[in-house]
């Protein structure tokens, strides 16, 4: 999906200058990006989780981007691989298979708040408006990660991040499934097909 909003320019930065040749002093931290968002939106700690410290974060050669934080999320505080729920351990199974450590990545969603239905109940799905409003803040993740080779779109949420992130960066971009159980039960092939596509990733970048 292309969002024409995002007109050329609307950043200042282009797909050359996304990852390279960024200069420390003026480049965010992962931290300062996080309180960033939560302070702009008027979101607390528990909405918009952090990265988790055990993983590259900004010395990583790979970003792999989810659609949203999940309960879990919300209640650890971190986007972290030791989440106990299903997306977490499956991606973390799949990246084990495939030779991808941690320290060789940055976890993190399109959406980085919480969404919750009307009464505040239960986690729902992210709409193109939340995608729209949470790729805003890529930019400045890509810039912190001056080590960065490979973004992964995890899941058709993430997929929407494409057309955005194709001008912005000169990283290459790919795809996988969705960990969730939902998305690994409904199509048996799932977990060996992201496991080929991270140990392709792996292999040539």
């Amino acid at each position: 999906m292309q969002f024409s909003a995002f007109a050329p320019g609307h950043w200042l930065m282009n797909a050359k200058s996304a990852n390279r040749n960024v200069c420390p002093c003026t480049a965010m931290n992962f931290p300062d990006l996080v309180n960033r968002i939560r302070t702009e939106r008027g979101l607390t700690s528990d909405d918009v989780p952090g990265f988790d410290p055990n993983n590259g974060n900004e010395g990583a050669k790979y970003l792999f981007l989810l659609e949203a934080p999940g309960p879990i999320a919300k209640k650890t505080g971190e986007i972290s691989l030791k989440n106990k729920d299903p997306s977490a351990r499956n991606l973390r199974e799949q990246l084990r298979v495939a030779g991808i450590g941690h320290k060789d990545l940055a976890l993190w969603n399109v959406v980085p708040w919480y969404l919750s239905n009307d009464p505040g109940t239960s986690i729902r799905a992210a709409t193109a408006s939340d995608v729209r409003e949470g790729i805003e803040y890529l930019v400045e993740l890509i810039e912190a990660m001056p080590n960065l080779r490979c973004i992964v779109l995890v899941g058709g949420a993430a997929r929407q991040a494409h057309m955005f992130l194709s001008r912005k960066t000169t990283a290459r971009i790919v795809t996988c499934h969705h960990t969730s159980a939902r998305a690994t039960n409904s199509n048996r092939d799932a977990a060996r097909e992201n496991i080929e596509v991270f140990s392709y990733v792996k292999a040539t970048t």
